[in-house]
């Protein structure tokens, strides 16, 4: 990579840390709210490139194994495949892939959600 330090996390990392350190405690109730938004999205956006590519070719691999294309799998070519009923809904290799592929989503928008923590432990 051409880019040296502070990497695109780091700097995220840094912009987070000082808006919860330096501009939560300056901001009325109301604004702490919509603060909290902010940070979640910027920490979606840390995973995402944290995670994003790890994950795309996880998914990538359950695809092949669901459908058999000449193309790179993609999640439209699995839904086209399940909408052109030529995947069968109750293939185990269905299944699972949705399911990893969902939880792989869920570890990314949100991984202190409830239901993740069950599904991983």
């Amino acid at each position: 990579m051409i880019f040296d330090r502070p990497t695109s996390i780091e700097l995220i990392t840094a912009v987070i840390d000082f808006l919860n350190t330096e501009i939560k405690e300056e901001l009325p109730p109301h604004l702490v709210f919509k603060l909290r938004i902010v940070t979640n999205v910027l920490q979606i956006v840390q995973r995402e490139i944290d995670l994003g590519e790890c994950l795309s070719k996880e998914a990538e691999e359950l695809i092949k194994e669901v459908i058999k294309s000449t193309q790179e799998p993609s999640l439209v070519e699995l839904a086209n495949s399940i909408k052109e009923s030529s995947t069968e809904l109750d293939k185990e290799s269905l299944k699972n892939a949705l399911i990893e592929i969902t939880k792989s989503k869920i570890s990314v928008d949100n991984p202190r959600y409830s239901t993740f923590k069950k599904l991983v432990e």
